[in-house]
């Protein structure tokens, strides 16, 4: 039997001379329509066969454009690649752009993220944009943290330093808290004329303490460091330890005006903060109970903590046992206790600080535990070591805290109210 040729139908022509394509349009077996082109390259005849027309037409246009221009072989785009250029042309003109610019941008951001994907580089970006976070200045920051301060039971004292020393900060540092930078603050705090490395490190913690609630407030990126706590801190040179003597602390309580006495003994044999003490009322002495309290608020450290009432406190204190109200009533302390130290003779005159070293170091000696004597002083164990531990000798820590008022004593200046009430009792 006589295979049946396919017909015919119609050719279709693109191109001149050498440059031209024809399209035969055949009737398959099937019933279906077969496009084939032929045209003559590189001295052979050639062909190819589609099964849409208007894949034929477009395919037969470049072979034309290619044997016009003398390129050579190369595969046409077909229909998908041609539906498959319309969608990335859609999808990039959602964002007002061609995809010639697409692809240009694409290939800058991939030649500056080397090994990274794009995705991830955006991912990255977002997570840690600024631009997103409040603006706030630096002075408006310092303003709403000092207002803060003194709302949150700390002492006036804390606050008015605060405010003096951010003022300072934010006069020479006038911009976004968010645009200073670490190298920012590093200059500022070693052109601060005239302060020690210590008065420096204490401006440094003030500026920290501000970025960290920058921070909380949302001013700062809540993921990183801030440029404060990156900042450098001045090495302190080590101090000598100063202490008194058994001796020393006996003639300056017995010397001691009945306004400054509480502070001096408290100080000594429970070593309390002088500026706790003077937030200190004489409710909080549990005389019964053994123990001075010291609420949050009071504190330093912000914690509520229990410090123990030895016997010979409780003596030095006796006069005041049925007092109430605040325990220091006088503002120039540190002028009284200058004083004292001249009046009691001590050598190089008062102290500084030394009523608490002097409590750390003989408790330490008299007890042999550092972690009980840091948890009555309201310190760290560290600090303890650091700071106000001064070896001495365990005779000696007994004396200290046995050292009791002289029979028959009263303070210097005692209030007449205390007086006539200790002479009935008597």
């Amino acid at each position: 039997m006589t295979r049946k040729k396919k017909r015919r139908s119609s050719v279709v022509e693109f191109g001149n001379g050498p440059t031209k394509v024809r399209i035969y349009t055949m009737n398959r077996k099937d019933g279906y329509p077969e496009f084939t082109l032929a045209w003559k390259e590189g001295g052979r005849r050639r062909v190819r066969s589609l099964s849409d027309m208007e894949e034929a037409r477009m395919v037969a246009q470049q072979i034309t454009v290619r044997l016009t221009n003398g390129w050579t072989i190369g595969d046409e785009a077909t229909k998908r690649d041609l539906e498959l250029l319309r969608h990335c042309e859609q999808q990039t003109m959602k964002f007002g752009v061609t995809l010639a610019a697409a692809i240009d941008e694409w290939v800058s951001a991939r030649g500056v993220v080397e090994g990274i994907t794009l995705s991830d580089a955006v991912r990255f970006y977002q997570a840690n944009r600024t631009d997103l976070l409040a603006v706030r200045t630096t002075a408006q920051v310092a303003a709403e943290f000092v207002k803060s301060r003194a709302t949150s039971g700390v002492s006036a004292a804390y606050v008015n330093g605060c405010r003096l020393g951010l003022k300072r900060f934010t006069d020479k540092l006038a911009c976004n808290i968010g645009d200073v930078t670490t190298a920012d603050i590093n200059k500022y705090l070693a052109g601060l004329k005239g302060l020690g490395p210590v008065s420096r490190n204490g401006h440094r913690r003030n500026i920290v303490t501000m970025f960290g609630f920058a921070k909380r407030q949302g001013y700062l990126h809540p993921d990183r460091k801030t440029a404060a706590e990156q900042t450098e801190t001045f090495k302190e040179a080590e101090t000598e330890i100063a202490i008194f003597t058994p001796d020393e602390i006996t003639r300056l309580l017995v010397n001691a005006h009945a306004r400054i006495l509480p502070v001096i003994a408290i100080g000594a044999f429970a070593g309390i903060r002088t500026a706790e003490i003077m937030r200190l009322d004489w409710e909080d002495i549990k005389w019964d109970r053994g123990h001075i309290e010291i609420a949050g608020r009071k504190a330093k450290t912000a914690a509520r903590r229990l410090v123990p009432l030895p016997d010979n406190l409780k003596a030095w204190l006796a006069p005041w046992r049925e007092s109430t109200g605040q325990i220091v009533t006088l503002t120039a302390v540190a002028g009284a206790m200058n004083d004292l130290g001249v009046k009691a003779k001590i050598p190089g005159g008062w102290r500084q600080n030394a009523l608490r070293h002097s409590f750390i170091s003989y408790r330490v000696a008299l007890t042999g535990d550092v972690a009980r004597t840091a948890l009555e002083a309201g310190n760290s164990p560290k600090m303890i070591f650091r700071h106000y531990r001064e070896v001495v000798e365990e005779d000696a820590a007994k004396t200290w805290f046995s050292i009791m008022p002289p029979v028959g004593w009263l303070p210097k200046e005692l209030p007449w109210s205390i007086r006539e009430r200790l002479r009935r009792i008597s």
